[in-house]
């Protein structure tokens, strides 16, 4: 069966209302019966100081023990209790005020005690004895009370609180029902603006009545992961433009060639040849602009883990430097490293390759013929810093941080469709460094990878899949493009 909030609250506050009535009931209770209890007994206590005063009293009159105890019952009459006058060996000499079984010895333990409890005749009695001895005479005084009255009160008193509690629990049953209706209400409101919520009106938000409540609390945190879903919806929709846009052009090519070369029935084969090669420089294009899509959508989806392993950064940025001087050398372009060598690092070699590939690659592309690319590799104490430096046109200052955004293409007549520098900083993100833009003017960029300097390689195993740390796939991508 399932409780509605409203119907806990309710049940839960009902619960609470009769736990704390109980208890103060059977303290209540509890309190009232030794109270009365101890009031009965000071009472007994007093009335055996007084008949044995007047035993005394009677004693120095030249009475026995007989006489005394006959003439203390004329003189001592108190209703409702019973005296009782017994020899030093407690057999009874005389009783008043009530009956007593004739052979009833009392018992040498409650003699001289405060009180205590006997039964006689089936009833419950309370009593107080004391042994008196004074001018040559020694004798034993019982008053005894009947514990009824005081029963009857004290069932009298818990009869009238669990009629209280009674009454309570059921005000209390009805109150929580109304507190919690009243208390929900703008919860059951929130939730219906929720429920109006959809893709196409995300930017709705819930409003709470009282913003620093606890119910404002959850209408703000909420209200916050509508933004990020929004956000990410936004981007979603934003890439799927993007990438229709960077995809309409080499398909809008290979159609077009394929229906000019298939317009005509026969055509001489240098045709065919420029035709083909039309299609082949598309379908590469194509290649590395889905693949570089795969990479994004993978990081953003989590992707694989990294393999760490032990690397020398410095070997990794030369190689790929080298991997470039072909292509820089037909531009006019030479690229060089230098800096700090030995250069130790844990990371995943593919990775860090693509990541520096892609951006020696974008400084090649756009730097002046016979301009200079360096790639200079530096360790401190606490990371390690390569700062690769083109001899470019410069990048606005308005364009600065919006180059690592994807697809953002500067300059349209480059190739390329804006996915190396967004790929390269996720990988640099990816192993816990950056990547950032340093510094940009009319005679070129300089862009900065830091990465956290760990253990020394030497200390770690060669490879391990357990070590791994989410990070996008990567592919041998060599897309080129500013950014």
């Amino acid at each position: 069966m399932s409780w509605s909030i409203r119907a806990r609250l309710s049940l839960s506050y009902s619960a609470l209302v009769l736990a704390v009535l109980a208890t103060a009931t059977a303290v209540i209770a509890g309190v009232e019966s030794r109270g009365n209890l101890a009031r009965l007994d000071a009472e007994l206590q007093r009335l055996n100081l007084t008949v044995g005063a007047v035993m005394l009293n009677e004693f120095g009159e030249g009475l026995d023990l007989s006489g005394a105890a006959l003439e203390a019952s004329t003189e001592v009459v108190t209703p409702g209790r019973i005296l009782l006058i017994a020899d030093q060996d407690r057999s009874i000499v005389r009783a008043w005020g009530g009956s007593v079984p004739p052979s009833w010895r009392p018992d040498a333990g409650s003699l001289d005690a405060a009180a205590s409890s006997v039964t006689l005749n089936g009833a419950n009695y309370r009593m107080v004895g004391r042994r008196v001895l004074a001018n040559g005479h020694a004798f034993v005084v019982l008053v005894l009370a009947a514990m009824a009255p005081l029963e009857a009160d004290q069932r009298e008193l818990f009869g009238t609180l669990s009629v209280g509690i009674a009454a309570a629990l059921l005000v209390a049953i009805v109150g929580g029902l109304l507190i919690g209706k009243l208390a929900l209400r703008p919860l059951s409101a929130m939730a219906g603006q929720a429920a109006a919520l959809g893709e196409r009106n995300l930017t709705s938000r819930l409003v709470a009545p009282n913003a620093r409540d606890e119910l404002g609390q959850l209408a703000s945190a909420f209200n916050g992961l509508l933004g990020r879903l929004s956000s990410v919806l936004s981007s979603q929709r934003q890439f799927m433009a993007d990438a229709s846009h960077q995809l309409r052009t080499p398909v809008s090519v290979l159609r077009t060639t394929a229906d000019v070369t298939l317009r005509r029935e026969h055509r001489p084969e240098p045709d065919y040849r420029e035709a083909i090669t039309i299609v082949t420089e598309q379908a590469v294009r194509l290649t590395r602009l889905v693949d570089a899509m795969f990479v994004l959508s993978r990081a953003e989806a989590g992707g694989r883990t990294l393999r760490p392993e032990p690397v020398y950064l410095d070997e990794i940025v030369a190689e790929c430097a080298r991997g470039l001087s072909v292509i820089a050398g037909e531009r006019g372009v030479r690229v060089e490293t230098t800096g700090d060598t030995d250069v130790a690092f844990v990371g995943d070699d593919d990775c860090l390759r693509q990541l520096f590939m892609n951006l020696l690659d974008n400084a090649v592309a756009h730097t002046r013929a016979g301009g200079l690319v360096t790639a200079h590799t530096h360790v401190t104490e606490r990371q390690i810093s390569v700062r690769i430096t083109d001899q470019g046109e410069g990048i606005p200052a308005a364009d600065r941080e919006r180059i690592f955004e994807r697809f953002t293409r500067l300059d349209q007549h480059r190739p390329g469709a804006g996915l190396g520098l967004p790929i390269a900083r996720w990988m640099a993100e990816a192993h816990g460094g950056t990547l950032e833009l340093d510094s940009s003017s009319s005679e070129g960029s300089v862009f900065v990878v830091t990465l956290p300097r760990a253990v020394r390689a030497e200390a770690l195993p060669a490879r391990s899949d357990a070590q791994g740390f989410a990070i996008p796939t990567t592919s041998t991508l060599k897309e080129s493009g500013t950014g």
